[in-house]
């Protein structure tokens, strides 16, 4: 029975230290100083990435909690996004910007939309923006009634990330090939199989590329070529 127990424990113990864990912390919308609550991370262990480099594991809510949303006026954005500082004119403009979406459900992958919408209103760099897109659609996964959205999402990211390397917004070379990489996966995932084989071999053919590149850009390479745009890998 001692063994038992004591395996439980251990079991129960592992899990735990293994467990997303958060810390509330309210901050003020910048736009009308209504109290937002977000969950910030304080530790969580991955055990690797998807295709799409949505991280697996006792993540718990880290995605959920990244973006959140002003419940007045619907300013939305990361943490940091909500301890800047405007003027009036501009707190004007913004709030005019966000009169599009007053009669928009307000649910996490929305959130991550009009944040992703703010910041190309706002001029932040495209690699912000398209983070923005790319972490609603992981929310969207596995949703059946927010598969377009999570298409649309896919199309979003890779549209900034394109505009990212353009305006060389990574200053890591190998960081180019993953980006690649990350491009080729949103084409095929929204059936652009062209321009996905097109990218995965720019990102197979960088000669700064990781390792990792030269397996899992072929595997997904093949999957482009046989015109499949399964969603959930």
């Amino acid at each position: 029975m001692k063994k038992i127990y004591f395996a439980f424990l251990f079991l129960f113990t592992l899990n735990f230290i293994n467990a997303h864990t958060c810390t509330n912390e309210t901050v003020n919308c910048p736009l009308d100083n209504t109290n937002v609550d977000f969950c910030v991370t304080m530790s969580m262990t991955t055990f690797g990435s998807l295709k799409d480099f949505q991280k697996q594991g006792a993540i718990g809510s880290f995605y959920e909690e990244l973006i959140n949303s002003c419940p007045k006026c619907h300013f939305s954005g990361y943490i940091d996004d909500f301890k800047a500082t405007y003027s009036d004119e501009e707190k004007a403009k913004i709030k005019t910007f966000l009169q599009q979406y007053e009669k928009t459900k307000m649910f996490d992958i929305n959130e991550c939309k009009v944040a992703g919408d703010l910041k190309v209103f706002l001029s932040k760099p495209n690699k912000q923006i398209a983070h923005c897109y790319l972490v609603g659609s992981y929310l969207a996964r596995d949703k059946e009634k927010f598969l377009e959205l999570r298409k649309e999402l896919q199309i979003k990211t890779k549209t900034f990330l394109i505009l990212a390397i353009e305006k060389n917004e990574y200053e890591d070379k190998t960081a180019i090939a993953n980006i690649d990489y990350l491009i080729a996966e949103m084409y095929r995932r929204t059936a652009n199989f062209d321009d996905a084989i097109k990218y995965y071999d720019l990102a197979l053919n960088d000669p700064n590329k990781q390792e990792w590149i030269d397996e899992v850009a072929k595997m997904q390479k093949d999957l482009a070529l046989k015109k499949n745009d399964d969603n959930n890998l």
